[in-house]
């Protein structure tokens, strides 16, 4: 199974990188730190708490003991 971005996740994309042009160093320097810590800190921590919330609900759904404990 592969992951593809949707149209509008395309259309997004697009218009986001159009706009990148129009910004400063300035503004492109605070933009890319922000990135930075989406992609590297926040979305591994976020894929971290989705994969221990799926495991709790599979675990529940068969009645074994809570992974946490």
């Amino acid at each position: 199974m592969m992951i593809e971005p949707s149209v509008n996740d395309q259309l997004r994309h697009h218009q986001f990188v159009k706009g990148l042009d129009k910004l400063d160093r300035d503004s492109l320097l605070v933009l890319t730190k922000d990135l930075a810590r989406i992609a590297l800190l926040m979305q591994p921590a976020a894929m971290r708490w989705a994969v221990t919330e799926a495991a709790k609900n599979l675990s529940s759904c068969h009645g074994t003991s809570n992974l946490s404990e």
